[in-house]
């Protein structure tokens, strides 16, 4: 037998459809798109800031996240500084690239040729420069979060990066925290 008048049970029914409502909100992916940076090669970080011009045209919320290898494509060249460093942060300092114009490419390199070439044909081909394209990326918003363990352990001040005081230095956690809400998450 149903209890309640039709305006109690009507009432329940929606309050159980904003229930789920809210639930169902809560479970699904934000319009965000998440990429680890971690290789530092000049053709892995070219395709992550290709991908994440792709999805800011789209209208997608982008955040790179820079850890390992990948953090010396935010370093600026020339801004290298080894004051109140450890000799082997200094060290590793002096051999990192310095911005993804400097970074090596993956395979046949060939001591600088295999790049030359690359870069040549983009050109030829209408295809934006590395340099281009991070500062597009920059331009077009996405945020940009800097691993504070990498950072620590290359020693890296913020004057040796580019936007060294609006990155975002962060642990893995926080970036874990927007992984989680976005649509995808890629490692580079």
């Amino acid at each position: 037998m149903e209890t309640g008048t039709l305006e109690q049970r009507l009432q329940a029914l929606e309050g159980e459809v904003a229930s789920l409502r809210k639930e169902l909100a809560d479970k699904t992916p934000s319009n965000m798109v998440s990429l680890i940076c971690f290789s530092g090669d000049w053709d892995r970080l070219f395709a992550g800031l290709t991908i994440a011009s792709g999805a800011l045209a789209m209208g997608q919320e982008v955040h790179l996240f820079f850890t390992f290898w990948a953090v010396s494509a935010l370093r600026l060249k020339g801004k290298s500084c080894s004051d109140g460093k450890e000799l082997s942060q200094s060290m590793l300092g002096s051999m990192l690239p310095e911005g993804p114009a400097g970074a090596r490419l993956s395979k046949m390199h060939f001591m600088g040729l295999g790049k030359m070439m690359m870069r040549r044909l983009m050109k030829k081909n209408g295809i934006e420069d590395i340099d281009a394209l991070m500062k597009e990326v920059r331009e077009l918003g996405a945020h940009f979060h800097l691993c504070e363990t990498s950072s620590g352990l290359f020693g890296l001040k913020v004057e040796e990066l580019e936007d060294g005081d609006s990155l975002d230095r962060c642990g893995v956690a926080t970036f874990l925290g927007l992984a989680l809400k976005s649509r995808l998450v890629l490692f580079i």
